[in-house]
């Protein structure tokens, strides 16, 4: 079975390309904005995580498939825990 290679995660201001988050195949990067918080921020990481995998898949469906998967995780505690020092 094949590895496939996680993608590079970038956290950073999106204000210009209102988006809250985005995948380039090219680089195989995902960028998230840095103001996304909670649950908007698992999902978003969900979202993009799922382009990279199926690329096939529609917009509709990736945001369907996210939306379930960030519901049932925030459900069971799942958080973002910030560790960065000042």
């Amino acid at each position: 079975m094949t590895r496939h290679k996680h993608p590079k995660v970038v956290i950073k201001k999106l204000g210009r390309s209102k988006a809250w988050g985005q995948y380039w195949e090219h680089n195989n990067t995902i960028e998230i904005d840095d103001r996304a918080k909670g649950k908007l921020k698992l999902d978003i990481f969900i979202h993009e995580f799922t382009h990279s995998h199926f690329k096939d898949m529609s917009e509709e469906d990736v945001t369907k498939f996210a939306s379930i998967i960030a519901d049932f995780l925030w459900k069971h505690g799942v958080r973002f825990v910030d560790n960065h020092l000042p």
